[in-house]
C-alpha cells in the first residue's frame, strides 16, 4: 500500500500534470494574497496621511481578534509596571482594569464597539431579553457616532489635502544665501 502523496505509480507526465495543476492554484492565491497586501499597504498609507499611528490599527486588530480579552488587560498592565522600572511615568494605577462596570453597561459598551466596527446589528444576547436592548442601543449610539462624525472628519482631510495641493503649485520660496 502506498502513504498518501506518494506518487511513485504515476508516470512523469502524469505527476509534471499533477504539479501544475496545484501549481496554478496556488498561485493564483498567491496572487490575489499580493493584491490584498498592496490593498491594505495602501489603506494603510491613506490612514497615516490622517494622523492614525499604525500600530494602534494593529493593536485594535489584535484586540478584536482575541478570544481571551483578559490578555489585553493584562499586557498593558505588565508593559505599565515595565514602563514604571523604567522610570517612565505613566500615571499607573494597579486596578486601572478591573471591572467595575455593571454587567448591563458592559454590555452596551459592546454594543458600541459593534456599532463602530460597522458590524451587522444583531446582538449576540437573545432576543427581546434586557442585554439584546442594551446590546443594540449601544449598537445604535456606535452607529450614530460614525453618521455624525465620519462624513465631517473626511470632509475636514479632504478640504486640508485640497489646500496643501493648492499651495504645492505656488512658487517655492528661495531660502536667502
Amino acid at each position: 500500500m502506498t502513504e498518501v502523496g506518494h506518487n511513485s505509480e504515476l508516470t512523469e507526465g502524469e505527476r509534471k500534470a499533477l504539479f501544475f495543476h496545484h501549481f496554478k492554484r496556488v498561485q493564483a492565491q498567491v496572487d490575489i494574497c499580493k493584491k490584498a497586501n498592496e490593498e491594505k499597504k495602501r489603506l494603510r498609507k491613506v490612514a497615516k496621511a490622517d494622523g492614525i499611528i499604525l500600530s494602534d490599527i494593529d493593536f485594535a486588530i489584535r484586540a478584536i481578534d482575541l478570544e481571551d480579552q483578559s490578555i489585553i488587560p493584562d499586557r498593558l498592565k505588565r508593559e505599565m509596571e515595565i514602563a514604571n522600572w523604567l522610570n517612565m511615568p505613566v500615571q499607573f494605577q494597579p486596578d486601572l482594569f478591573a471591572d467595575r462596570a455593571p454587567a448591563m453597561e458592559r454590555i452596551k459598551a459592546d454594543g458600541v464597539t459593534a456599532g463602530l466596527e460597522s458590524k451587522n446589528g444583531e446582538s449576540p444576547h437573545e432576543k427581546g431579553t434586557d442585554e439584546d436592548k442594551a446590546w443594540l442601543e449601544g449598537w445604535e449610539e456606535g452607529q450614530q457616532v460614525l453618521r455624525d462624525n465620519l462624513k465631517s472628519a473626511m470632509e475636514k482631510k479632504n478640504a486640508a489635502k485640497a489646500e496643501e495641493e493648492a499651495g504645492d503649485t505656488e512658487p517655492m520660496p528661495v531660502a536667502a544665501e
